[in-house]
């Protein structure tokens, strides 16, 4: 069986994690009110994480629309589609991790020590 633990905003590359979304339109003239007309719950793979300005690119792997309003119409994201969302978005979503087969492993990956790092190109001889 799946076990999910909350993570907030501490998922890693590789992990699938999933929260609640809003879903709204914009409404009025010139579109400038917005209006919620629903939820939804998402399941996605992290495929990056985030980058300079908070953007973390994940895969869709299961959708479902939790409410609408009446008279509106939520359409869930389809399965397979690379979207991008703001890490505190999805934090503020109560995100949930899927507990990996071998947490030994994840913690090697999230670990800014080990897995976790970004590679430091070579310094030409002379200059270092």
């Amino acid at each position: 069986m799946a076990e999910w633990v909350p993570v907030g905003d501490g998922f890693v590359e590789a992990d699938v994690i999933r929260w609640k979304e809003g879903v709204f339109e914009r409404k009025g003239p010139r579109q400038g009110r917005v209006m919620r007309i629903g939820e939804r719950l998402v399941i996605a793979e992290v495929i990056s994480e985030a980058d300079e300005e908070g953007w973390v690119y994940l895969l869709i792997r299961s959708c479902e629309v939790i409410s609408a309003k009446p008279g509106k119409v939520v359409e869930a994201l389809p399965i397979g589609k690379e979207v991008k969302r703001k890490r505190r978005t999805v934090a503020r979503g109560n995100a949930e991790r899927l507990l990996w087969s071998d947490e030994s492993a994840r913690a090697v990956v999230a670990s800014r020590f080990l897995g976790n790092r970004k590679p430091v190109p070579p310094t030409p001889k002379g200059e270092g």
